[in-house]
């Protein structure tokens, strides 16, 4: 096991670390992720949910249902507002790469639900392509 990666809320009231590798690092452009970032797609740092730890502070909650359905607990900084991580009902963690620390941690994979992506950005080929589940 690699150490642990830290990072945290804009203010610093809220840090938390990863304790494992990646499964995937996904570059996520559905409609979702493209609203609550603010941009063309979302930096998804995926590991399982009981591979992240809170180590200060505490988050807020706000729960939704996917277009497929499933329920996505986000977490986020009831002070400055950050998105940190979202807690997926399938066991995963999807922790915001630009909230870790050392950034450089995060290094997409996969680009995610292409179909929602804005006709203006530039998609990088080169990433294996995560489709949907159904």
């Amino acid at each position: 096991m690699q150490q642990k990666i830290e990072g945290g809320c804009h203010c610093g009231a809220v840090r938390f670390a990863v304790t494992t590798e990646p499964m995937m690092q996904i570059l996520c452009f559905c409609t979702d992720c493209q609203q609550i970032s603010g941009a063309a797609s979302y930096a998804a740092y995926i590991v399982p949910l009981d591979q992240i730890e809170l180590t200060s502070g505490g988050t807020q909650d706000y729960t939704v249902l996917s277009d497929q359905g499933r329920r996505n607990t986000r977490r986020f900084c009831a002070t400055c507002g950050s998105r940190l991580w979202a807690e997926l009902e399938i066991g995963l963690a999807s922790v915001n790469g630009m909230a870790l620390d050392d950034r450089t941690h995060f290094v997409p994979t996969h680009n995610h639900r292409l179909v929602t992506a804005p006709a203006w950005c530039q998609i990088d080929s080169g990433l294996e392509d995560l489709p949907a589940s159904e």
